[in-house]
């Protein structure tokens, strides 16, 4: 097993120097079209398996960082977390594994609370959503040059704010201006973001971690999430040894073009990420939804030509999911369930099942995001897409792409 023990800690204030080739400057795209693949295996498909030894890496690096950001973080009234896109559906774990595992937001022995929040980079910068002085801004962006979360970091940093950044390797630039930063991979060469995600995430859950150790709780509780956690690379490096489930589901349900993903609790964000990848990679029409909001109308528009992809790691989000699950059946939707064994009640009221490893419904999103973006992977494949271009090789979207930036 691949553990999370050892490694150089990254300082707070400094980037790690990574060699390797230079990163393009914001004025261009990483993403090379020239050089893009013409068939499995895409670059999606080698971040994809990367994962395992990149959560392993980049939390050991990052373990001094992760501490003195924690220690910064102690004494905040309020923290906003920030992200776009993947960015922000990482942001919203963050949120999550903060509140729940950091225990932000609980009442102290003083009778002191603080608060955490996640939000769109955009609304932070342009709509009054930074934090007050005193609080503290965590921004999420991968590439790290993003006009708004560069901004956001800037000008909270302008106003006294403690700011604080998780990105990917590149220049000391934008949001890696940060007074805290934490680096996790190299830049994706495929548009659809994974290994960048899911490391992200786990320094957010080993912050949150950090957060509940120095507030003095190292209970039984802490202990068996510390080593479910750092069970995780094995965890994803066996599901990755045979991926036929995902590919045979998505040989199966190839041709739907209406999908709508659910999640509840910490998978909510789940349910938005891999919504995201549909888009990206199989152009497809593709919702992200709460798994309880579903039935607030718009299970209305579900019907026999709908895939529902339902993830669940169990808990009263789970206990709904199975309910929904259900419900669809009736209508003729057609359902696709990822689940945890902790969730696998939900088998039963499904078309297609995949199981995956994991007790702890806390920490499922790592298995259940790894085994939906395999489905997403090979989805796109079957329909005879590039999953890591965006269109980029398409002329009318890179003219379209010249009407803003990014």
């Amino acid at each position: 097993m691949i553990g999370f023990l050892g490694g150089v800690g990254s300082t707070p204030t400094v980037a790690t120097h990574i060699e390797g080739p230079i990163v393009p400057s914001k004025s261009q795209s990483v993403i090379d079209p020239s050089k893009a693949r013409g068939g499995h295996p895409f670059h999606m498909f080698d971040a994809i398996t990367a994962q395992p030894a990149a959560i392993a890496e980049v939390v050991a690096r990052n373990r001094e960082g992760v501490t003195a950001l924690a220690r910064a973080l102690k004494e905040t009234p309020a923290l906003t977390l920030a992200g776009l896109g993947t960015s922000l559906n990482g942001a919203m774990y963050g949120e999550y594994w903060l509140r729940t595992v950091g225990r932000i937001g609980a009442v102290d022995a003083i009778g002191k609370t603080a608060s955490v929040r996640a939000v769109s980079s955009f609304d932070a910068a342009n709509y009054g959503l930074k934090p007050a002085t005193g609080g503290a801004l965590l921004v999420l962006s991968h590439r790290g040059w993003k006009q708004y979360s560069a901004r956001a970091v800037a000008e909270a940093k302008a106003a006294g704010i403690v700011t604080a950044a998780i990105c990917g390797q590149g220049p000391d630039e934008g949001a890696r201006q940060a007074d805290h930063l934490l680096l996790t991979t190299d830049q994706e060469q495929s548009a659809a973001h994974t290994k960048s995600l899911t490391t992200a995430m786990a320094l957010l859950f080993e912050l949150a971690l950090e957060l509940r150790a120095q507030a003095g709780n190292g209970d039984l509780e802490t202990q068996r999430m510390r080593a479910e956690f750092e069970a995780i690379p094995e965890l994803m490096r066996r599901r990755l040894g045979d991926d036929s489930g995902e590919r045979d589901a998505a040989e199966q349900l190839r041709n739907y073009r209406r999908i709508v993903v659910l999640g509840g609790g910490p998978n909510y964000p789940t349910a938005r990420e891999v919504a995201l990848k549909l888009k990206e990679t199989s152009f497809a029409y593709a919702e992200g939804m709460q798994v309880e909001e579903f039935l607030h109308g718009p299970i209305s528009s579900a019907d026999r030509d709908t895939l529902v992809i339902i993830a669940s790691g169990g808990g009263a989000a789970g206990a709904r999911a199975e309910q929904v699950a259900n419900a669809l059946g009736e209508i003729g939707a057609e359902r696709l369930g990822i689940y945890t064994r902790s969730g696998s009640a939900l088998a039963e009221a499904v078309d297609v099942g995949i199981q995956v490893e994991g007790e702890d419904e806390v920490l499922s999103p790592f298995a259940l995001l790894l085994s939906l973006q395999l489905f997403t992977y090979w989805l796109a494949v079957k329909r005879g897409c590039n999953p890591d271009l965006a269109h980029r090789d398409d002329a009318h979207h890179v003219k379209a792409a010249g009407h803003f930036e990014m």
